[in-house]
C-alpha cells in the first residue's frame, strides 16, 4: 500500500517516532524505534576519556566514526554517542559542554530537529509518497511535477459569550465546523464536536487565532465541564511555548504552537507561509525542508532554507555544529568601509515621470551565490588563495574546486521557481498551484540572503554577505552605466531594479545585461506614468516609496499608507480614491493637470470625517507595540491603549497589535483618549480633528512632490473653514 507522509513527531514519552500516512483508506499511524546520535570532536585520549565516562550515564553505545566536521573539510574521526532517551539529548550535551566545552572539544547534531534526523536516516520526507508499513520511498523531493493527496479540510471557528475581549471564563456561544452550527449547552457542544470530528475526519483543521486562544480555550472548557476533547486523531497535543523576537527591523510575537496528533492544525493568523503562498506553497517548502505540514506552518522562510541546508550537509558526510560561536575576521576601519556598504542605490528624482521602464534581476542575490559559488567555506577558502574567482571592491578569493553548500541549495530553488513562473499562467487550478509554490519559493529566496549575514545562523558568515552585495553593486552600476551609454536616463535604482526613462530598445539592453552578468534582467512593464516620492524627514527621494501606472492600466505602490498594516480604513480609502482620480492620466502632463482637482477627493473626506458620520470601523487604529506596557517612557495613544487593556486585566507581548479608536488625543485618561476595539459600542464619539490630520498626511504623502505638502495642506484646510463660518454668518445674517 502507498500513502504520503502528512505528519511525523517523536513520542517522548515512548522514545519512539510516529508517522502518520495519507492513503486512499485512511490514515495509517506507523511507529518506529529510532535511536538518534550526537557527535564530540576532540583528541584521541580526550574521546576514550569520554567514551569510559559516558558508559555510565546509561547512553545506548559509542563508537569512534569518520565524519566531516567543517564545511569542505575531510573527514575527521569523531565520537558517535547513541541516545537512548530524547528528552536527554540536550542534557547529556550540556553534561559533555560541561566537562570541556570549547576548550577541550566540540559537539554536533545536539539541536537538530527529531522529524528531521528520522528522515533523514530514513531516506523519505515530509508529503512525500512512501510504501506501506515500510515508510520506504517512492518519491523524490526534488520533483517537479509532484502528485499530492486529495486532503479533506475543515474550518474550525468558536463564538464565545462574553463581551468584548474573549476570556478563558466565558462560555461558549456556539461552534462551527464547515457549514455545521453547534450550539446548546457547553457540555453538549464539546461532545458534539468531538463526533463531529470522528465522522468528518478532517486531514486538515484550518482557524484563526487556533494557537494564540481558541484551542486552548476549547480544552479549558472542556476541563470545566468535565468532558474529553480531542481534536486529532490520537490522544493529546503538542504544543510550544509563544515567543517576542526582533527580525528585520521589528519585534514579532510567536504564539503558542498547539499541533494535533495524526491530524493538521493550521493557524491562519499564526502562519506566514500558509498567508502568502497557500496550501501548495506550503506543501512545496515542507516537502523542500522535509519539515511535515504542521510544524513548517508555524516557521519562517528562514527555517525552512536552514533546514535545506542542514539536509544536504548531512547527506554529503557532515555533522551539525551545536552553539556556534564563529568570531568575524579581523578587519581594519578601512576594510570596513569598503566591505560593509550594503547593496547600491540610485538616489530617485522626486517627482512625475512618464515612458519609464523598470527592469529587476531574476532573484538576484540568491543568482550571484549560485553563479559566483559563495558559501561559507568557498569564500577565502584556503585551498584556492590564487583564484581567479575574486570578489570586486573586497578582493576575496573564491574556491575554484568545489561547489558550496549554498549555492547547491539554491540552484534546485532557483530552477524550480523559474519553471512554475512559466508555467502558472496556463490558468485554472493548476496554474493557481504552480503560483502558490512559486511564492512560497520567492520567500524562501528573500530570506537566504539575510542568513548568510547572520553570524550565528549555522551556516552564516559575514565575508559571504558581504561578497554578495559587493557583487550587486558592481553588477547595478555597470547594467546602470551600460543603459546610459545606450542614452536611458537612469532616474532610480536600488539592489536589483533599474528605472530607466528614454526610447532605446529595452528588449535587446535587458538581453546584452543577461549574456553580460549570467543573471536573467527582465523587463517588469513600461509605466505610464509613475511617481517618486520624498524622503519626510530629509526631503530626498525616499528609496523605496513609489507610484506609478503601467500602460496596461495596472497601478503598482510601494511604501505608500494604503500599503501598510497600521493605517486606517478611512486613510486607505482617501489614497484609493485619490489614485483613482490620478490614474485617468495618460502622461506626466495629464497627471499634472488632475493634481489640483485630487483635492476635491480630499475634502469630501474632511467633510465626512468633521460631520461625525463615519463608521467607527473605518476609524481603528492598529499599531504593533515593540514593549511591555511599564518599559514605555511616552504616553502616547498606543500606550493609553494597552493602558487600557491592563487595567481589565489583559497584557500584550511585545510583537503584538493593539487596536483602538482614538477618542480625545490630548487627554491623559486612557478611556477618554482613545477606545480599545474590543470595548467598543458603537457610540463613542471620535478625534474629528485628530483624523482629519491624518487624512491630510495620507493625501500629503500622495502629493507634496507637487508642493501640496502636509504644512500646506493644513494651511488651506484651515482657510477653508475660516472660509465656511463667513459662509455661514452670511446667510445666518441674510436669515
Amino acid at each position: 500500500m502507498r500513502g504520503w507522509v502528512l505528519d511525523c513527531y517523536a513520542d517522548m514519552a515512548e522514545n519512539r517516532m510516529v508517522t502518520w500516512v495519507w492513503t486512499n483508506r485512511g490514515v495509517e499511524r506507523v511507529v518506529e524505534d529510532f535511536i538518534p546520535r550526537i557527535y564530540v570532536l576532540a583528541s584521541r585520549d580526550r574521546l576514550e576519556k569520554l567514551t569510559r565516562d559516558l558508559a555510565l550515564l546509561g547512553v545506548k553505545d559509542v563508537s569512534l566514526v569518520r565524519r566531516r566536521t567543517e564545511l569542505g573539510g575531510e573527514e575527521r574521526e569523531v565520537l558517535s554517542v547513541a541516545v537512548r532517551d530524547y528528552a536527554a539529548i540536550q542534557p547529556l550535551a550540556v553534561t559533555i559542554d560541561s566537562w570541556g566545552g570549547y576548550r577541550d572539544h566540540l559537539l554536533y547534531n545536539v539541536d537538530l530537529r527529531m522529524d528531521q534526523r528520522y528522515f533523514l536516516a530514513k531516506g523519505i520526507f515530509a508529503m512525500g509518497l512512501v510504501e506501506l508499513p515500510s515508510l520506504h520511498s517512492l518519491d523524490s523531493n526534488l520533483r517537479l511535477d509532484y502528485p499530492i493527496p486529495a486532503l479533506t479540510s475543515a474550518e474550525l471557528k468558536v463564538r464565545t459569550e462574553g463581551a468584548g475581549i474573549p476570556t478563558l471564563d466565558d462560555p461558549i456561544a456556539s461552534v462551527e465546523v464547515g457549514d455545521v452550527v453547534l450550539d446548546g449547552p457547553e457540555d453538549g457542544i464539546i461532545i458534539d464536536l468531538q463526533s463531529l470530528m470522528r465522522e468528518q475526519d478532517p486531514d486538515i483543521i484550518y482557524t484563526s487565532k487556533g494557537d494564540s486562544f481558541y484551542l486552548p480555550y476549547l480544552h479549558h472548557r472542556a476541563q470545566v465541564n468535565d468532558v474529553t476533547l480531542e481534536l486529532g486523531r490520537e490522544r493529546g497535543e503538542r504544543t510550544s511555548r509563544g515567543k517576542s523576537f526582533f527580525t528585520y527591523g521589528r519585534i514579532v510575537y510567536k504564539p503558542p504552537g498547539h499541533k494535533l496528533r495524526g491530524r493538521v492544525h493550521i493557524d491562519r493568523e499564526s502562519s506566514f507561509t500558509f498567508r502568502e503562498s497557500g496550501l501548495h506553497g506550503l506543501i512545496e517548502m515542507s516537502r523542500l525542508s522535509m519539515i511535515p505540514l504542521q510544524d513548517l506552518s508555524r516557521l519562517s522562510p528562514g527555517s525552512a532554507i536552514s533546514a535545506m541546508q542542514v539536509n544536504e550537509a548531512v547527506r554529503s558526510g557532515h555533522v551539525v555544529l551545536w552553539k556556534k560561536n564563529l568570531p568575524e575576521d579581523f578587519k581594519t576601519a578601512g576594510a570596513l568601509i569598503v566591505s560593509d556598504r550594503g547593496g547600491f542605490i540610485y538616489e530617485p528624482k522626486v517627482g512625475v515621470h512618464d515612458q519609464v521602464w523598470e527592469v529587476d534581476f531574476f532573484s538576484l542575490y540568491p543568482s550571484i551565490m549560485v553563479r559566483h559559488n559563495i558559501s561559507p567555506e568557498t569564500v577565502m577558502c584556503p585551498c584556492c588563495s590564487r583564484s581567479s574567482r575574486t570578489v570586486p571592491e573586497l578582493g576575496y578569493h573564491i574556491c575554484e574546486k568545489r561547489q558550496g553548500l549554498v549555492p547547491k541549495v539554491l540552484v534546485p530553488i532557483l530552477n524550480r521557481r523559474r519553471v512554475y513562473k512559466q508555467i502558472k499562467g496556463q490558468g485554472g487550478r493548476k496554474g493557481e498551484m504552480y503560483e502558490q509554490r512559486a511564492k512560497a519559493l520567492k520567500w524562501v529566496l528573500v530570506t537566504c540572503f539575510g542568513y548568510t549575514g547572520y553570524r550565528n545562523a549555522r551556516f552564516g558568515r559575514i565575508e559571504c554577505h558581504e561578497s554578495i552585495t559587493a557583487f550587486g553593486r558592481d553588477i547595478l552600476v555597470r547594467s546602470a552605466d551600460l543603459a546610459e551609454r545606450r542614452g536611458f536616463d537612469v532616474l532610480h535604482g536600488i539592489v536589483d531594479s533599474l528605472w530607466l526613462r528614454g526610447d532605446g530598445d529595452v528588449a535587446s539592453y535587458c538581453e546584452e545585461i543577461t549574456r553580460e552578468m549570467g543573471i536573467p534582467l527582465n523587463l517588469e512593464g513600461r509605466y505610464a506614468w509613475i511617481v517618486f516620492l520624498p524622503n519626510i524627514s530629509t526631503g530626498v527621494g525616499a528609496l523605496n516609496r513609489y507610484y506609478g501606472k503601467f500602460e496596461d492600466g495596472e497601478l503598482k505602490l510601494r511604501g505608500i499608507a494604503v500599503r501598510r498594516k497600521d493605517t486606517p480604513l478611512l486613510v486607505e480609502d482617501l489614497q484609493q480614491d485619490m489614485l483613482r482620480h490620478l490614474s485617468v492620466a495618460a502622461d506626466r502632463s495629464a497627471f499634472l493637470e488632475l493634481v489640483p482637482s485630487s483635492l476635491e477627493v480630499l475634502d469630501r473626506y474632511v467633510e465626512e470625517v468633521r460631520s461625525g458620520t463615519v463608521e467607527r470601523a473605518r476609524l481603528i487604529m492598529r499599531k504593533s507595540i515593540s514593549r511591555r506596557l511599564e518599559e514605555y517612557v511616552q504616553y502616547n495613544d498606543s500606550v493609553a491603549a494597552l493602558q487600557q487593556l491592563h487595567d481589565q486585566g489583559f497584557e500584550l507581548q511585545p510583537g503584538q497589535a493593539v487596536e483602538y479608536l482614538i477618542m480625545d488625543s490630548a487627554s491623559r485618561s486612557s478611556w477618554q483618549r482613545v477606545r480599545v476595539a474590543p470595548f467598543l459600542d458603537g457610540d463613542e464619539r471620535y478625534d474629528a480633528e485628530r483624523y482629519v490630520d491624518l487624512s491630510l498626511r495620507g493625501a500629503a504623502e500622495l502629493l507634496s512632490p507637487f508642493g501640496w505638502n502636509i504644512e500646506r495642506l493644513r494651511e488651506r484646510d484651515k482657510g477653508m473653514r475660516s472660509k465656511h463660518r463667513q459662509e455661514s454668518c452670511v446667510q445666518a445674517r441674510q436669515i
